[in-house]
């Protein structure tokens, strides 16, 4: 069986650059920041060894203000990797194939609702090793 990770991405308006949180533009031109925690090396990513099995990682968007959601995540490559939504739209499900050598981004895009549905992009990585 592959490797599992729970992830917790939590995403704020504005800039405040460290600690872990990076600054993004929205779809409407303003910043935002975000901050994967969990995961490999506590920054959202996904690392497994190649043929250990599928691997999974849990996403869960924190927001206890009912403000975001999760539009979709987009792969880069996306090869051997697909996205299985929650409902409602706070969590779910990445699942990596994990057949082959690969290297990958994910772009969880996140839905701010008191910004007409602006959108923000938030991403880290998914590899594997031999």
């Amino acid at each position: 069986m592959g490797t599992t990770e729970n992830v917790t991405l939590n995403v704020r308006p504005g800039q405040n650059p460290g600690q872990g949180w990076t600054d993004v533009q929205a779809s409407n031109g303003a910043w935002y920041n975000y901050k994967y925690t969990g995961g490999h090396n506590n920054n959202g990513g996904l690392k497994t060894n190649l043929g250990a099995g599928p691997a999974t990682l849990n996403l869960t968007l924190d927001d206890q203000n009912g403000r975001y959601s999760i539009n979709t995540v987009n792969f880069e490559p996306a090869d051997q990797l697909t996205w299985t939504p929650n409902t409602p739209p706070v969590s779910g499900t990445i699942t990596f194939a994990n057949t082959a050598i690969q290297e990958s981004k994910y772009t969880t895009i996140v839905t701010d609702t008191q910004a007409s549905n602006a959108t923000i992009p938030c991403d880290p990585y998914i590899t594997n090793k031999p």
